[in-house]
């Protein structure tokens, strides 16, 4: 058997390896490529722009496994059945589902290589990328997304609910709390925070409260045309660069930051589209393992068959998975289905889909 494992592990390593590098050039260059391209035509070193390509292609792979993956099965197994191997097979008394054990094996590989690089080679290609653009290339980073700063040298919390305008340098829906080592000793709440420089914020219509036992209650209101100076050791640069996107986090960051989030007060349907962006780090690679054994059956026909067909079998799959992992997203960040039953019902389908075909196949 363990020939046949390493029979079929080869006709496997060809199509993948392949499948990688088509998926992801036509993927970079969709996304990536006219973008550098006008970088360089305005003047951006060539040497700056190769390293933002070799930064942007991990991000890219993530998703580009699963399809690989999927690709490779088609392939391999349409060549086995074309060349009546899988009758062979039949004949010698090994069934299908023994057969299936290589490409099991091929989608846990994938799987697991894709969800490693998103936990770790993903968020670091990603940070260095954008300080490449913010200091290389002059790009000014913002959010429109709410964020947590944690100002360790005034011992303070900022939840900025309306995000950061870079250009502007100011924060939007700013909610500020200062401490004497755990405990609370004042609240400033602001429709906005803007940086004059150096350690300097003024905040613009707002208030000031004591929230201690005892204490005053509201000690300040400053409206209109009145502003209020605060010191935060925290520049709209540094802030930025700070306040990553979820793909730009691990995991484990993200599950940290939704909880940073939460415990500053953050409303929960306003952490649900994170939520969901956390268990599309599991659920996008898991994908390999579902369009492995989706894969597999489809490929094995009584007739002989063109071998692009499995590439365009593959297309037809990968496009179907996508417009229901969108569509269940989708349906998640509109609060119609919980985070993650979102992200993984596109897996549950297409993993039952794949063992009905499997069943089918083997009779």
């Amino acid at each position: 058997m363990r020939i046949l494992d390493r029979h079929i592990g080869v006709e496997l390593a060809g199509p993948f390896v392949f499948g990688v590098a088509a998926f992801t050039s036509i993927f970079f260059a969709g996304q990536y490529l006219l973008k550098l391209t006008s970088q360089v035509l305005q003047g951006t070193p060539v040497l700056t722009a190769l390293a933002l390509v070799i930064l942007y292609l991990p991000s890219v792979i993530v998703y580009t496994l699963p399809m690989s993956a999927l690709l490779a099965v088609l392939i391999a197994f349409s060549r086995l059945s074309n060349d009546s191997e899988v009758v062979a097979l039949y004949a010698s008394g090994v069934n299908l589902y023994r057969a299936m054990v290589p490409v099991v094996a091929l989608g846990i590989i994938v799987a697991g290589m894709g969800f490693l690089m998103g936990e770790f080679v993903v968020p670091a290609s990603n940070r260095l990328s954008q300080e490449i653009q913010a200091r290389v290339l002059k790009e000014e980073l913002s959010t429109d997304k709410p964020f947590v700063v944690i100002d360790k040298d005034t011992n303070s919390t900022i939840y900025v609910r309306g995000g950061l305008d870079a250009k502007s340098r100011t924060m939007r829906g700013v909610t500020i709390t200062r401490y004497n080592g755990s405990a609370p000793v004042m609240i400033i709440q602001a429709r906005k925070a803007r940086w004059e420089g150096g350690n300097k914020w003024v905040l613009s219509d707002g208030t000031m409260y004591d929230p201690r036992p005892g204490g005053s209650g509201v000690s300040a209101v400053f409206e209109g045309a009145e502003t209020q100076p605060i010191e935060l050791h925290e520049t709209p640069q540094e802030i930025a660069l700070s306040q990553r996107k979820p793909e730009d986090m691990s995991f484990v960051e993200l599950r940290r930051y939704i909880a940073l989030l939460g415990g500053a007060g953050v409303p929960p349907d306003e952490l649900v589209e994170l939520q969901v962006d956390l268990y599309n780090k599991i659920a996008i690679p898991i994908a390999a393992l579902v369009f492995s054994l989706i894969g597999a059956p489809l490929a094995i026909r009584p007739y002989r068959a063109s071998p692009s067909i499995g590439l365009g079998l593959s297309v037809l799959i990968i496009f179907a998975y996508w417009f229901v992992w969108h569509f269940t997203t989708a349906l998640s960040m509109q609060g119609s289905l919980p985070p993650m039953i979102g992200a993984f019902l596109a897996d549950a389908l297409g993993l039952a889909l794949g063992l009905i075909l499997l069943a089918r196949t083997a009779k």
